[in-house]
């Protein structure tokens, strides 16, 4: 039976703290979210000054299909 990987915390807040980099360089506050394989939520940040219209945006992809 094939195993299937997972995603640690740890390894989640390594992607927020990479996406958060990126929208600093960009000067585009985001709200960022990390879900698993199933669309699970793993970590979720709002930048200061992020849309906060947008918190409700960020589980579209997951339950449309999309990953980034």
């Amino acid at each position: 039976m094939p195993s299937i990987p997972t995603l640690s915390l740890d390894d989640a807040k390594r992607v927020i703290a990479a996406a958060e980099a990126e929208s600093s360089t960009q000067g585009q506050p985001s709200n960022i979210a990390v879900v698993d394989a199933g669309g699970n939520l793993v970590a979720h940040v709002r930048m200061d000054g992020a849309w906060l219209g947008s918190i409700d945006i960020w589980a579209l992809p997951p339950v449309l299909g999309h990953r980034v």
